[in-house]
């Protein structure tokens, strides 16, 4: 099959949109991307158009409004006059826009597959559930990546409930940088004598990162020997909330370190080196590859009780689950870590590389994928 895949915030997702390529293409399709003006594509081995312009920060929203439209002008173009069997989306951005050209390729016979992401947008308009319905009501087929999707969509387009299919999100194995642990809270300048937890990732509103605060903040009261790290860019959230808290919590440098600004893949494997615990506090999510990171570096997850969490977090054995949004739970169960030996959480990290290895094999959802495919 000729399948045209498109991303248009490839900076962030790069790691799910490359994996997903080059699986596609061992699986036989002839593949191509069509993404942001993310250039260093080494690990990616089929061509990439760079086009979209969303994850700029220094255009204003009128230039990405028409480069959006010129880039889905090209896309159209491409996947009809290259004779594309398959147009592959995984974003909507701006729905009205995705809609109106997703609507023209299937006047013109193209087949267009979309993984959901997220069913709808955490920042969502006025305007997307009316498109976003017009959009799956258009689509062939409709991928989920946790189980527990599949009836959340039912209940918002139940009109589509048919052609939803899960299929995971892939393990990110390929892109552990490990270092040292060491060298790592050296380079950070992270005290080498206490347990550390790493919260990594984007700070939005349902990240859960003000209950985190809270409860390590209450937890850090009660021992001098942990320490929190939160490393991520602030999106759509406000972020002097989260520094009332800290301040509230008396949160200083010895139990807290901040790198709040999008983290460069460089130091990603050093703060996921420098931690002996990934935190996810989140109160909601439709799947997330931050729990996929953290099992790559064999690090053990304290997850909030959410489903597509609880699809991977197993209590005692790989990582330790909590009460959604609950500080209290939190905060003992932050507690109850501190107290288990390096050995033993090591081997909980461990525990979950192997499961996500065996679980969520790119082979096997490329396979799976390209059945889709070739579906009417």
């Amino acid at each position: 099959m000729k399948v045209l895949l498109i991303s248009q915030i490839a900076v962030v997702d790069y790691k799910y949109t490359y994996s997903l390529a080059n699986a596609l293409k061992a699986n036989g399709n002839e593949v191509e991307l069509v993404i942001d003006d993310k250039k260093d594509n080494e690990y990616c081995k089929c061509m990439c158009h760079n086009k979209f312009l969303t994850s700029r920060k220094d255009i204003n929203k009128f230039k990405k409004f028409t480069n959006y439209c010129s880039t889905y002008k090209y896309i159209l173009k491409k996947a009809v006059n290259e004779k594309f069997d398959v147009v592959h989306v995984q974003w909507f951005q701006f729905s009205p826009i995705d809609y109106l050209y997703i609507k023209k390729m299937r006047k013109s016979g193209i087949k267009v597959i979309v993984t959901v992401h997220d069913i709808l947008p955490f920042n969502e308009k006025k305007y997307d559930m009316h498109f976003h319905k017009k959009i799956y009501g258009l689509c062939n087929q409709i991928i989920v990546q946790a189980k527990t999707n599949i009836e959340r969509f039912d209940e918002l387009f139940p009109e589509d409930k048919n052609k939803v299919t899960y299929i995971p999100h892939g393990h990110f194995l390929d892109f552990a940088d490990v270092h040292d642990k060491e060298e790592s809270r050296k380079k950070l300048g992270i005290p080498d004598d206490k347990k550390v937890y790493l919260f990594f990732g984007q700070i939005k509103k349902v990240k859960g990162v003000g209950v985190l605060l809270k409860s390590f903040g209450e937890a850090a009261k009660k021992r001098d020997d942990i320490f929190l790290i939160v490393a991520g860019n602030v999106w759509k959230d406000e972020w002097n909330q989260y520094k009332d808290i800290i301040s509230e919590e008396s949160l200083d440098e010895a139990k807290l370190k901040l790198d709040i600004r999008f983290v460069p893949d460089e130091l990603v494997g050093y703060y996921y080196s420098a931690c002996d615990i990934a935190v996810l506090p989140y109160l909601d999510v439709y799947q997330s590859g931050v729990i996929q990171l953290t099992y790559a570096y064999s690090k053990p997850a304290i997850a909030s009780a959410i489903s597509p969490f609880m699809e991977i977090v197993q209590d005692g054995k790989n990582g330790f689950v909590f009460q959604t949004g609950n500080v209290e739970e939190l905060e003992n169960t932050i507690l109850k870590s501190a107290n288990i030996s390096n050995e033993k959480l090591y081997d909980m990290g461990t525990a979950g590389k192997q499961l996500i290895a065996e679980k969520y094999s790119w082979t096997d959802i490329a396979a799976k994928i390209t059945n889709l495919y070739k579906l009417d």
